[in-house]
């Protein structure tokens, strides 16, 4: 390197003896060079940046959409799944007496709690829609829930109305058909009378659909102190706790609920709660996003490689071009920057130009979905600058062969 400084030294010395100004390549002069010869053929400048573009385009889409779908089932899943919790014995011989009144009124008063109630699934039960002398008959399972686990389920009522704490005080022989089962039945009108086993009940409301805990769907509902007795000669009957919370209390809820149920021995009690919606967020999260890098990526290499491709093909075309820039003072190192300003414009317009698209694309699919879009602008301004930095590495082989390149030979060409 000592020699070619003291060449750089002496030619230096001798344009200044010949009074002549060292030529200089200010940063505007950069830029409008690069400016001017990327416009000057903007359709091979548009298919040269088109990798960048694309790369670009997926990386902001792709990580886009990600984070607007992952919104879109936290959302979901907040809403439908975490926010229940149910309360069974961990043990058999558990006394009965752990959901009663007194006890649910405790777990009632615990922040968070939006409606809780106790429940009792008995096994199939003979149903009958007249009297005992006719012999069509269905099996149907019931189910027997208080006003507060009826809260938690939430049935759509299509006809008639929820049993209420009246009912639920009296024992009252009143039931509650999902709409298959009274279609099944004959029951058409509110105040029909069906019979499960010998004894009669009152239809006072029909259901389509239920918020929570489907099985519902299949089964009769009775208010739960008139299971009581059906369950008493039941040969199994299951009873647990069903608990509906406000978004993002469940597992609290889950882990608070055994000690309210039951202070004096907890551990006999197991809370069941929907996995942490936190958790999959960020799984979910996490899994886009690495395959979302991963795509980008390899598109970008690709644009890098195009970008690079063009330069150097380009270079052949301007050697003339350079050898008469050199021939005029141009220096080496004023040919490298110039290329690479090219090559770096080119990156960083693929670069916006395939951000915009992303954003574009993620606002184009939110709409028709009906969904929220997420967009980061950060992420927009990283492909941009991606974009660029894309540019600058695939311009450096090339800016560096034609530095290289001697006036003399160019012009000789």
């Amino acid at each position: 390197m000592r020699p070619l400084r003291r060449a750089g030294s002496r030619h230096r010395d001798a344009m200044a003896a010949l009074g002549v100004r060292p030529p200089r390549l200010r940063p505007w002069d950069l830029g409008r060079e690069s400016v001017t010869s990327t416009l000057r053929h903007p359709g091979r400048s548009l298919l040269t940046a088109l990798g960048t573009v694309l790369g670009a385009a997926a990386f902001v889409s792709t990580l886009g959409l990600g984070s607007t779908l992952e919104h879109q089932v936290s959302e979901s899943f907040d809403v439908r799944r975490a926010t229940e919790v149910l309360v069974r014995p961990g043990q058999a011989g558990l006394a009965a007496d752990w959901h009663s009144e007194r006890r649910l009124a405790r777990l009632r008063e615990l922040n968070g709690v939006a409606a809780a109630g106790r429940r009792i699934l008995l096994e199939e039960q003979p149903v009958r829609r007249f009297a005992a002398f006719t012999a069509e008959q269905s099996r149907i399972k019931l189910m027997g829930a208080d006003p507060g686990a009826l809260r938690a389920m939430r049935p759509r009522i299509t006809a008639g109305r929820a049993y209420g704490d009246f009912h639920e005080r009296r024992a009252a022989p009143v039931v509650m058909l999902p709409a298959p089962l009274a279609r099944q039945l004959g029951v058409t009108r509110i105040g029909t009378a069906i019979f499960i086993g010998d004894r009669p009940y009152t239809v006072i409301g029909v259901y389509d659909q239920v918020a929570r805990r489907p099985e519902a769907m299949l089964a009769l509902l009775v208010p739960a102190r008139t299971a009581d007795p059906l369950a008493a000669g039941a040969g199994q009957a299951e009873r647990d706790v069903l608990v509906a919370t406000v978004p993002g209390a469940a597992q609290t809820i889950s882990a608070q609920a055994p000690l309210a149920l039951r202070p004096e021995g907890p551990g006999a009690l197991e809370a069941v709660a929907p996995p942490d919606p936190r958790t999959l967020r960020r799984e979910i999260e996490g899994d886009v996003t690495r395959i979302s890098l991963m795509l980008s990526v390899v598109v970008m290499a690709m644009g890098t490689v195009s970008i690079g491709n063009a330069a150097t093909a380009g270079i052949a075309a301007r050697i003339p071009e350079i050898g008469l820039r050199r021939s005029v003072g141009g220096r080496p190192s004023h040919i490298f920057l110039q290329l690479l300003g090219e090559t770096s414009l080119l990156g960083g317009f693929g670069g916006v130009t395939g951000a915009l698209t992303g954003v574009a694309v993620i606002s184009g699919v939110s709409l028709w979905n009906g969904w929220t879009p997420v967009i980061d602008l950060g992420v927009a301004v990283a492909a941009s600058l991606g974009g660029a930095a894309a540019g600058t590495v695939a311009g450096l082989l090339p800016a560096v062969r034609a530095m290289r390149i001697e006036p003399v030979a160019a012009l000789q060409r």
